[in-house]
């Protein structure tokens, strides 16, 4: 390697560490509306194997807003949201908060990341990997941590992406107290 190409390569380096890093921090409040009404409009219906080796049908939690926060157990940022999630959910009874691992072998470290984290929410994966190649009905996952809002007939009523504080969560729920369910 020559000193030209070792700096090239360093720059490379820096530059798509920065895009990474502007990417991740900053929580954008990307929302993606469906409801029974837009075409294409698909309920929720997932199943997954819980970190405590239950079987969850999400299919089976309509009457009851769902808000999946679909994470990667090794993403410092989705372990980051915790900050904000841990008061989120006590504060916001009315919504079931459910943790979906999207990343290859999730099923394999999720237990551990749970154990490790102590979420205040249950948390599983998919033990056919279908969402980490974004075969499952949730689409391609563009970025981790992504927050999909369900309202409580199961279709999706918002969706973002990123590091949300406390108030954005709370933004993001607001649809469900305006009658959106």
């Amino acid at each position: 390697m020559t000193r030209s190409s070792i700096r090239k390569c360093g720059a490379c380096v820096t530059t798509m560490l920065l895009v990474i890093s502007l990417g991740c921090a900053s929580g954008s409040m990307n929302t993606g509306e469906t409801s029974a009404a837009s075409p294409g409009a698909v309920r929720l219906d997932l199943g997954l194997r819980l970190s405590d080796g239950r079987w969850l049908e999400l299919a089976d939690l309509r009457g009851t807003p769902v808000m999946l926060f679909v994470f990667a157990t090794f993403d410092a940022v989705s372990q980051a949201s915790l900050k904000s999630l841990r008061p989120f959910v006590p504060q916001h009874p009315e919504v079931l908060v459910v943790g979906v691992a999207a990343q290859p072998r999730a099923l394999q470290l999720v237990e551990a990341w749970a154990y490790a984290l102590d979420p205040p929410f249950v948390v599983g994966a998919d033990p056919y990997g279908r969402v980490e190649n974004g075969e499952s009905m949730l689409g391609k996952i563009e970025a981790v941590p992504t927050y999909i809002l369900y309202d409580a007939r199961g279709y999706e009523i918002a969706r973002a992406t990123g590091l949300l504080s406390e108030g954005d969560l709370a933004k993001l729920v607001q649809p469900l107290s305006s009658g959106a369910d």
